[in-house]
């Protein structure tokens, strides 16, 4: 399990006012199939956000498509 907590913070510093709907919208049918609701103010909520590996690996891709920057 990883935490995509600070990504999600990386994200919004980086992007635009409504980063976190478009990364959610991205990685939509993912979060479904992980029976994972989020919303933006689920992650402004929340201090840690643990999602399997394979599922982080895409939100990671996805949000670094979205900046045009990589996440270090």
């Amino acid at each position: 399990m990883r935490d995509i907590k600070p990504l999600l913070n990386w994200a919004k510093q980086h992007g635009d006012a409504n980063i976190h709907d478009r990364i959610l919208m991205k990685v939509m049918p993912q979060l479904l199939k992980n029976d994972l609701k989020l919303t933006s103010q689920n992650i402004e909520a929340s201090k840690h956000i643990e999602v399997a590996q394979e599922l982080y690996d895409l939100i990671v891709e996805k949000t670094q498509d979205l900046i045009g920057k990589r996440y270090v």
